[in-house]
């Protein structure tokens, strides 16, 4: 590897971090889908859905669309829940501070993140 070409990469890596979101909310899947009777899983890869927070908004993204939101609090009750209709804005209630896990159900799976208000 020459020197300009670690160079090259060292300055991807340096642009591709600082355009990183530090908004968005990691979710990961908790449940799988189920299978039919035979055992067979379907073949496509699950789409997670895309959330961002600033402040009190929760911003949803792509997949999220026919899901619920909910908040739970550290003794796992659920403090607020919300149907997504539309792609958009959701105001969580500023009466909120803490630390909460955040759940979004889409059908069969269970997506699960947390997020700091």
């Amino acid at each position: 590897m020459t020197k300009k070409h670690s160079l090259f990469l060292l300055a991807l890596f340096v642009a591709m971090s600082m355009n990183a979101d530090p908004t968005s909310v990691p979710l990961t899947p908790i449940k799988t889908i189920p299978h039919d009777g035979n055992g067979n899983h379907p073949r496509s890869p699950i789409a997670v859905p895309v959330l961002y927070i600033d402040g009190y908004t929760l911003t949803t993204g792509d997949y999220t669309l026919g899901s619920t939101i909910q908040l739970l609090d550290e003794d796992d009750n659920v403090v607020f829940s919300t149907y997504v209709a539309i792609e958009g804005g959701i105001q969580l209630p500023a009466s909120l501070s803490g630390t909460y896990t955040i759940e979004v159900i889409r059908g069969d799976f269970t997506f699960i993140g947390e997020i700091e208000l």
